[in-house]
């Protein structure tokens, strides 16, 4: 009988740079997105919130740049200056 290879478990994907949009609730986003920032700083203990508030400014931002991306692009903004 010949022996099997041992099974070995795929890499995950290192994260793209930027946020991607998911299909996921907000809050699970955030929650994905800290624990990324928590293994970038070498899973260091003690900034679980301040991961968790900048993973959530990352995403907000990321979803306000591309809201006015789509309004530009729907013409929905003014390229006037005020004077």
């Amino acid at each position: 009988m010949a022996s099997r290879a041992p099974v070995v478990p795929k890499r995950a994907p290192a994260p793209k740079k930027g946020i991607e949009k998911q299909s996921l609730p907000l809050e699970e986003q955030i929650r994905k997105r800290a624990h990324q920032i928590y293994l970038q700083r070498g899973r260091q203990h003690g900034s679980a919130v301040d991961d968790w508030l900048q993973a959530e400014a990352e995403l907000r931002q990321a979803e306000e740049e591309e809201s006015l991306s789509r309004a530009e692009g729907e013409g929905l903004t003014s390229a006037r200056a005020v004077t």
